[in-house]
């Protein structure tokens, strides 16, 4: 997919966001642990910016999921919600007055806070309008994340207010722009929260808690890597060296994961992969050099910029979409309790790691392989229940044989008709009606799902091949996917629509 402006702007104003997290938020080196970044005069305060920060963040958060499910909308009053909180942080920053005094620095926390969480939710509620380009926007992202981390070396180490007001200003221009733009564009059919709640939302609750629930699993064991590099001391300087050099190193993967991964959970997936190796590195570190430390943190920060910063939203998008959910209301309860459990991470994990001998730290690791052995029980009991569920289906009639002979009425006739297999062309007919494609494109899904290429097709259907290609990018945007394999995927696991053509009427 192509870059167009639109795109670029949400790669643009999401770099600059993710810059706000990163050294106004959670800091992504000492900065904020030390006092050096509130000042000499207010060290004492650190504790204090973390805290108001992490208030700020989720009372953002908690408004957004709120307008989202009154409005059953996404990106409805952004401004409205988010533009005081961002002039006001970016102009105590950029004045330099937030560290003036205790209140002000709580009040900057607060502002830095509530700008990274209204934000977060804002870009990515408006990639979601555009599934299929989050191929582009999220390496780009992460790429202009990494020059902005530059940027801050060259010439803000000294000064990290300023930096982050300007990040906070720039964004929320950023924003403004793409809030005018998003307003001409079409947006996604959503079922009604009130008539929905137990058909759509519930379910796609249930299915985005296996995603949920692997990226918690992989953020207990992947920030250990963080922290086991950060006790060697490492100058802000370097521990921001490593940070570009994470963010790099996430773009290039993630543009092979989404290019040649055909799991229709990408989160799961990497999980699944990545973990294993995860706790192999572990076990060597009470013996490791600090180079191996170095490694360990850049290898930590680039997972966690991978799941949690993209293939986490990735996930949300396309579960959200097949199913016809309110997206920022969807995404944003999933994020705050990975927020929460992010923040309460980041309290525990130094006083875990604050081992004084090697057998205690393998100690540790241990238990993290015990958390990925229960994270992959607890996706295999899920699966194997939604297996269990389909496959009784068809049994469920055989036990009464005899009724039909029993009685005549259409009630006892009723058992002995057994569910026929699910066919191809019932889980299409169950993407279409969930992702609104036209009767034309579900017959393009089809004949993509019996192997059918795009001069085939086009000659299947007597239209023409660029028509054809028309057709098979708004099914790709329309049911959050990416490539032909997704697409497949996506229907292959799709459940039918319950058919009742049978039952009087």
């Amino acid at each position: 997919m192509a870059l167009n402006g639109r795109a670029a702007l949400i790669a643009l104003g999401a770099a600059l966001n993710l810059s706000t997290y990163g050294i106004g938020v959670w800091g992504e080196s000492v900065l904020l642990s030390s006092g050096a970044f509130v000042g000499p005069a207010l060290a004492a305060l650190a504790d204090t910016y973390l805290l108001f920060s992490a208030l700020g963040l989720f009372g953002a958060l908690i408004l957004r999921i709120a307008v989202a499910a009154l409005t059953e909308k996404s990106n409805r009053y952004y401004a409205t919600c988010g533009l005081g909180p961002m002039a006001l942080g970016a102009l105590l920053f950029l004045s330099g007055a937030w560290n003036s005094s205790g209140l002000l620095v709580a009040l900057a926390a607060f502002c830095a806070g509530w700008t990274f969480g209204c934000q977060s939710l804002f870009w990515m509620a408006s990639l979601s309008f555009e599934p299929a380009r989050v191929g582009v926007v999220f390496p780009l992202e992460l790429i202009g994340a990494a020059a902005l981390n530059g940027l801050f070396i060259i010439g803000f180490l000294d000064h990290q207010g300023l930096f982050l007001g300007l990040c906070i200003a720039l964004s929320t221009l950023c924003s403004l722009g793409l809030a005018r733009k998003d307003a001409a564009l079409e947006r996604p059919a959503v079922a009604p929260l009130a008539g929905a709640l137990v058909s759509c939302y519930v379910p796609g609750f249930r299915a985005f808690a296996e995603v949920l629930f692997c990226v918690v699993a992989l953020q207990t064991i992947a920030p250990t890597l963080n922290y086991m590099g950060l006790l060697g001391a490492l100058e802000p300087a370097q521990q921001q060296v490593a940070v570009i050099a994470a963010k790099a190193a996430a773009a290039l993967a993630l543009v092979a994961i989404l290019r040649f991964s055909r799991a229709p959970l990408y989160s799961v997936q990497v999980f699944k992969v990545v973990t294993p190796v995860l706790i192999l590195l572990l076990f060597a570190v009470p013996f490791a050099s600090p180079d191996y430390l170095f490694v360990l943190l850049v290898g930590g920060s680039c997972l966690h910029f991978i799941v949690t910063n993209s293939l986490f939203c990735v996930d949300a998008i396309t579960l959200a979409r097949s199913r016809k959910l309110v997206f920022e209301l969807f995404y944003g309860v999933g994020y705050a309790v990975l927020m929460a459990f992010c923040i309460v991470l980041e309290k525990v994990m130094p006083r875990l790691l604050a081992a004084s001998s090697s057998a205690e730290l393998l100690l540790v690791f241990g238990v993290f392989f015990c958390v990925y052995a229960l994270s992959m029980a607890f996706v295999l009991v899920r699966r194997r229940r939604r297996d269990g569920a389909t496959a009784t289906a068809p049994s469920a009639p055989t036990e009464a044989p005899e009724a039909p002979h029993a009685s005549a009425s259409p009630t006892a006739a009723a058992p002995e008709k057994a569910v026929p297999e699910p066919t191809a062309a019932d889980r299409v007919a169950a993407v279409q009606e969930r992702c609104g494609l036209s009767d034309r494109e579900a017959e393009i899904v089809l004949l993509m799902m019996h192997g059918r290429n795009v001069p085939a097709m086009a000659e299947e259907l007597v239209i023409s091949p660029n028509t054809v290609r028309t057709h098979v990018k708004r099914i790709y945007r329309a049911c959050g996917v990416h490539s032909r394999q997704e697409l497949i995927a996506h229907c292959e696991t799709e459940e039918p629509l319950a058919r009742d053509d049978d039952s009087p009427r």
